[in-house]
Order: structure tokens, then C-alpha cells, then sequence
């Protein structure tokens, strides 16, 4: 029976185990999906346990989407782009990297008009999958808190997408024109916290989509804002089972059927 499954710290929140269960079961192949790593586990050791014992692929999770890339044996396009991965197919021994991140977010989106534009918050694995895997006939701007890694982040976006990262503290000046306003930090995944102010959504264009990839019981602060200021909101969730399907396309080489994998959600 091939094992699949999901490795990251934390993981003991993940929904992905149920979600791709049921994908197994609907598609009556005879597999399992569980949860791959201890907390605190080295990802070094871990990668090397999943070699042994011949996993056929995981997901890969925050904090190891771009620190796995050296651990790997190869890249398929939509990694090596974005430089981050969280799918690895186990090809004959050799482990494969990929990402559906991007892809599966903006599968999950209502139509988009030309010319939206697209505030992300975050320089991270899950920012860079949504820029690289953007449509053409939108803008995008990117935002990030200036901390000491401000400037890796800025020379990597400038690099892969000729992007500028601008810093967070600008980003309310400018919300009167953005359409969808993205946080694709894991701020909100612990705590209460959010990374805008209430007073920010204010200034938010009215027509505006807010989204926040963390997912968990009940709405992020992020989101609890912006619904306050009667915004339209959209949590994890639709990305999660979007790029879990692309995900279990390229294991199995089928489409996953969205409706049981909504379902087990």
C-alpha cells in the first residue's frame, strides 16, 4: 500500500489527512495520508526516513518549502520558478519537486477582471507561488514587515519576477485601490493578530476581496476586520482543497473529485 502524506511544524492543525483520504477513497485506490514528522524534527533526517521507507510523495508545509529544495533530486517548472515546493512525487527512488500552491489559490478564486489589482502581504513560499503563478491581465504589489530579512526578500522578488517588495507600512496609503487584498503571511495562525489595523480595512476599496491563507476554526483577526468593514472575505480552505487536488494529480496521474474533498472538510 503506498503511504502519502504531509510534513511541516506545526502540522497538528492540518485538515490535508482528511481531505486527501477522501480523495483515495472516492477514487478506490488503496493508499493512506497521515502526518510525516514529530515537532522539532530535523527536515534533514526527516527526508532521509521518508527515502528509506519509499514514500510514493507528501506535501511539504511552513517551514520547509524552500529549505527542502537542496534535499531534492529534481524540480519540475513551477518549483524551480518559485523556488519553493510543496509537493514531492517519488519517482523510481528519485524525489520530484513541485509546487501547486500558486495554481490551486487562484483555481479557487472567482472570475478575475482584467486589469485587478492584487495587494500580497508576505515575501514567503505561499507569496511567491501566488506571483508566479498569477494571470497576465492583473497587477500585483507586494508587501512585507521590514525586518531584517527585508532585503533577501527584495533581491529574490526582484530576481524571479522583477517585482518590488515594498514595505508593509505603505500599504494603507495605497488599499483605496486595491481589489483583492491578500495576506499570505502565518500571522493569525497562533494568535489573534493580524497584520493590518482595523482603521487600514477602512481605507480598503469597498469592492475589494479579502483573503487570508491561514485557515483554522473560526475567522482570522485579518478577516474579522474586514468583515467588520463589510468586505467580502474568503478564508484557506478553497486554496487548501485547490492545491491538494493538483497535488493528487500528479501522484496518481487522475483528477481528484473537489466535492468529496470538500465534503471531508
Amino acid at each position: 500500500m503506498d503511504k502519502y502524506g504531509l510534513i511541516g511544524d506545526p502540522i497538528n492543525h492540518s485538515k490535508s489527512p482528511q481531505m486527501q483520504t477522501a480523495a483515495l477513497k472516492q477514487a478506490g485506490i488503496s493508499a493512506t495520508y497521515t502526518l510525516l514528522n514529530e515537532p522539532g524534527e530535523e527536515l534533514a533526517q526527516i527526508i532521509t526516513r521518508l527515502r528509506t521507507n519509499n514514500v510514493a510523495g507528501f506535501n511539504v508545509t511552513t517551514p520547509f518549502k524552500q529549505a527542502i529544495i537542496p534535499l531534492l533530486d529534481e524540480l519540475d517548472a513551477s518549483a524551480a520558478t518559485i523556488q519553493a515546493v510543496n509537493t514531492v512525487k517519488n519517482v523510481a527512488g528519485k524525489l520530484i519537486g513541485y509546487s501547486t500552491d500558486g495554481a490551486g489559490f487562484w483555481d479557487s478564486l472567482p472570475q478575475i477582471p482584467v486589469g485587478s489589482k492584487v495587494a500580497v502581504i508576505g515575501a514567503g513560499g505561499a507569496a511567491k507561488a501566488i506571483i508566479g503563478a498569477a494571470p497576465a491581465n492583473v497587477d500585483v504589489c507586494v508587501f512585507n514587515r521590514e525586518s531584517a530579512s527585508f532585503g533577501e526578500h527584495q533581491a529574490s522578488l526582484q530576481a524571479l519576477f522583477k517585482l518590488e517588495l515594498q514595505p508593509l507600512t505603505t500599504l494603507p496609503a495605497q488599499l483605496a485601490e486595491i481589489d483583492i487584498l491578500i495576506n499570505a503571511t502565518s500571522v493569525g495562525l497562533h494568535d489573534n493578530v493580524s497584520v493590518l489595523t482595523l482603521a487600514d480595512f477602512t481605507g480598503l476599496k469597498p469592492s475589494a476581496l479579502v483573503i487570508d491563507l491561514v485557515y483554522k476554526h473560526g475567522q482570522t483577526q485579518f478577516l474579522t476586520y474586514a468583515s467588520a468593514t463589510q468586505h467580502a472575505t474568503m478564508g484557506g480552505l478553497p486554496m487548501l482543497v485547490m492545491q491538494g487536488a493538483l497535488s493528487f494529480t500528479i501522484w496518481q496521474q487522475q483528477a481528484a473529485d473537489i466535492t468529496a474533498m470538500q465534503a471531508a472538510l
